[in-house]
């Protein structure tokens, strides 16, 4: 993962305390793993689900004029596994190209339920050649929990995983 080492901070809460540095290595090793696409997706959600204000991790690939739910990891699934690319926080994602960070989802009218209990969500696309191909969304129970690191780390996972979608 290009940035390995640079993100330095370690995250503690309810679930295991990790740090983003060791989390890149871990994503790096299955990126070059030589994995099918889908199982480096279905890893990739799962280890990020560990930062401990992940609370839901999906990957949505644009498949004509949708998202589609490729991957996810989170205590349940969403109704939301196809959104129209101009609708919602993911929507404005892809059709901004550009990460889209919403510190307090119930001040945002683009916002898309899916949990009662999100607070918080951050999305970032993942490009090929310019142009948005995919999204890593992410939900968090906390107000304001989406910092400047995870808008770098996450970056820098979205640029490892174009490849494989």
């Amino acid at each position: 993962m290009k940035g390995v080492g640079k993100f330095g901070e370690v995250l503690a809460g309810e679930k295991v305390a990790v740090s983003y540095d060791v989390l890149a290595e871990r994503l790096q090793k299955i990126v070059h793993s030589g994995s099918q696409p889908k199982a480096i997706l279905d890893f990739v959600c799962r280890e990020l689900r560990k930062v401990p204000h992940y609370n839901w991790v999906g990957i949505y690939r644009l498949e004509g004029p949708d998202l589609v739910l490729a991957s996810w990891s989170g205590p349940s699934a969403t109704q939301h596994t196809r959104i129209p690319a101009g609708e919602g926080i993911c929507g404005a994602a892809i059709t901004e190209g550009a990460t889209v960070v919403v510190p307090d989802v119930s001040r945002d009218p683009r916002y898309l339920q899916c949990f009662l209990n999100t607070r918080a969500e951050i999305v970032v696309p993942i490009f090929r050649d310019g142009t948005p191909i995919a999204e890593i969304d992410i939900d968090s129970e906390r107000l304001g929990a989406f910092t400047e690191t995870d808008r770098l780390f996450l970056g820098a996972v979205a640029e490892d995983l174009a490849p494989f979608l």
